[in-house]
Parts: C-alpha cells; structure tokens; sequence
C-alpha cells in the first residue's frame, strides 16, 4: 500500500507540473498575441487621419519603432522566455524523478550544458524510450541554440559555434531565417512555432513519466 501511494504521489507530481506547463505556455502566448495585435492596430493608425499632426521626422521614427523596434523586442523576448521555462522545467523533471525514483546521482553530476546532461540522465539512469535522435529533440537543441546566438551575439550567427545547428533547424522550422547580415530573423510565427516545439517535448516527457507512474485509481 505504501508503495501504491508512492506511485500515485509521483503520477500526481508529473501531471500537475505537466499541467502547469501548459499554462505557461498559453500565457506566452496570449501575451505575444496582445502585444502583437496592440503593435498592428498603432501601426494601422500610423497610416490613418489621426496621425496627421505630426511631422515628418516623429512620424518615420514612430513607422520605423512600431515596424521594427517593438516587434523584435517581443518577438526576441518570446523565444528567450520560452527557452528559460524549457530550462526549468527539465530541472523540475530530472529532480523530481530523482526524488521519486532515490536516484543518488543528479542530472547535474554529468557534463556538458543542460541539454546534454538531460540526455544523459534520461537515457542511462532513466532509461527513457525518449526519441534522442527524433525531430522533436532536434528541434529542441535547434531552439536553444537560437535563444543562445540572440543572448550572445546578438542573433549574428557569422562565428557563431554552433552556426550549423541553427541552421539545420531553419530548414525544417521555415518560419525562421537568416537575413543578408547575418542575422536570425524571428517572425510571429517563429514564436508560436517554438512554444509548440516546447509542448510537443514535454508532452512526451510527460507520457514517459505517467507510464513509469501510473495512476493506479
């Protein structure tokens, strides 16, 4: 019976934080749609009667920040933040399969960034059926190393280290690009893209983590 509460304590455990994750996720994306729809209907107005006050000079500069400027900063901000609950969320994982597994080694034991020590600690310790070779892994290492060249360098991939992953992401993430500078270009789409490659990885963690804990009620 202890055993059984055990398990029904761990199930419990991974499904709250799964269903936490989703509202975290859609948080993300609300507030990408809000502050993207606020941007759209400002830039409407720019070309509307209701600017017409203004002069030339405030007025390209106004064009230009709603064009340009506000955009990217969301848009940047989306794929950073969407990067640093990944990065939380994988810690909350490994650390709580550890408690309920009393695994004595930590995904943080092993070396390399946390993505390799995740690997790692799932296929060895874990022995995760997680597809370490899929696309949805692929796609996860391509996204956190898109978040890494636009904290780093400033999205400029021309000596970024890991220049090829990124690209090898573009080319199956087609909302993304690279511009003429050199540069990772992110549209909205880009954005709600990465919160679905994010929701695509954890569902799977989750449906490992349910089937090594099932609900025995």
């Amino acid at each position: 019976m202890a055993e059984m509460n055990k398990g029904v304590k761990a199930n419990n455990n991974f499904f709250g934080n799964a269903i936490g994750i989703d509202m975290q996720l859609d948080e993300l994306k609300v507030y990408l749609n809000e502050v993207n729809s606020f941007i759209k209907t400002f830039h409407t107005n720019l070309q509307s009667d209701k600017m017409k006050g203004l002069d030339i000079k405030t007025f390209e500069n106004l064009k230009y920040h709603f064009e340009h400027t506000q955009g990217e900063i969301l848009r940047k901000s989306i794929i950073i933040s969407t990067v640093i609950l990944l990065e939380s969320e994988i810690d909350i994982y490994c650390k709580d399969f550890r408690k309920h597994k009393k695994i004595t080694i930590g995904y943080n034991d092993f070396k390399g960034d946390l993505l390799d020590k995740f690997k790692i600690f799932s296929s060895k310790l874990l022995q995760s059926d997680f597809n370490f070779q899929g696309i949805t892994w692929q796609d996860i290492v391509g996204l956190y190393e898109i978040r890494n060249s636009l904290i780093h360098n400033g999205g400029n991939v021309t000596d970024f280290g890991k220049r090829k992953t990124i690209e090898s992401f573009i080319r199956r993430n087609k909302s993304f690009e690279i511009d003429d500078n050199e540069r990772v270009c992110i549209s909205h789409q880009s954005c709600l893209d990465s919160i679905k490659i994010v929701e695509t990885f954890f569902n799977e963690l989750t449906d490992f983590a349910l089937r090594e804990f099932p609900d025995r009620h």
